[in-house]
């Protein structure tokens, strides 16, 4: 497959996977959140990827969804939704979690919303002591029902992730490090060599083993998480009926605070 909105370049059996839309801080909207979903098929199916790294162009690793065209969707049909359909929502977290390759997060900035579930979804985590970690769906009046509301609630429990998610809170790497959430924090030009770094290890090892190893964790995240993301998943999309979502993104468009319903 073809990729318009990922940049893919594969040495030294790594693939380095780059969401390439900086002009809107690399913000998913439904094309590149298809592309999302299908790299990990394409990269589990190719022999010559032993480990990959997950990393954006320019100073943001990823700001979640495309606000700009979720408010040009919302003009054409306010029921329209962010037009990625829940299948979309499931197969962007399992098809990730189902790669069955070592994947290193390059978080070279900041990592927000669905862009902070795609960091905490990879195997081991390097973010820049820059970058700032959130899920404020709230904000834009949505339940973090992509897989945020899940993974965040496995990593760092129950208490500390609804106060996170109900108040749109973020936080930096040293505090996201602290939790648990991610395993390095580096200066910002350090990242992705550090990542590379720890992707090369893996390539060069038992990839039977490592594989295993990552296979048996990963069913244990899903079995943790799955409940919790198909209620969260269809909250969301319940909220995003609601007028307070079409709110929420003029708000955040226009840099004001939203007037709630």
């Amino acid at each position: 497959m073809g990729y318009e909105f990922l940049d893919i370049s594969v040495s030294d059996g790594v693939a380095v996977v780059t969401i390439n839309r900086p002009e809107v801080l690399n913000g998913l909207h439904p094309e590149s959140h298809r592309e999302m979903e299908q790299v990990w098929d394409d990269l589990g199916e190719n022999s010559d990827v032993r480990a990959a790294v997950l990393t954006g162009a320019g100073r943001v690793f990823c700001a979640g969804g495309d606000l700009k065209d979720m408010e040009s969707r919302l003009e054409t049909d306010p029921a329209g939704g962010s037009g990625i359909s829940p299948a979309s929502a499931r197969r962007i977290v399992y098809n990730l979690l189902d790669f069955e390759k070592p994947l290193i997060g390059a978080i070279n900035g900041h990592a927000i919303g669905l862009g902070a579930t795609l960091g905490l979804l990879c195997d081991i985590v390097v973010s820049s002591e820059a970058a700032k970690w959130g899920d404020p769906h709230i904000n834009i009046g949505l339940v973090p029902g992509d897989g945020g509301l899940a993974i965040w609630t496995v990593l760092i429990g129950p208490n500390k992730a609804k106060e996170m998610m109900m108040l749109g809170t973020t936080i930096d790497a040293t505090n996201a490090e602290n939790l648990g959430l991610i395993n390095h924090v580096v200066p910002e030009d350090e990242v992705l060599s550090k990542a590379l770094s720890i992707a090369g290890t893996l390539a060069q090892g038992p990839q039977v083993a490592i594989r295993g190893t990552k296979i048996s964790v990963n069913n244990w995240l899903k079995a943790q998480f799955s409940s919790l993301f198909e209620v969260s998943l269809a909250a969301e999309l319940q909220s995003m009926d609601h007028p307070d979502f079409a709110e929420g993104v003029s708000a955040a468009l226009e840099k004001r605070k939203p007037s709630w319903q």
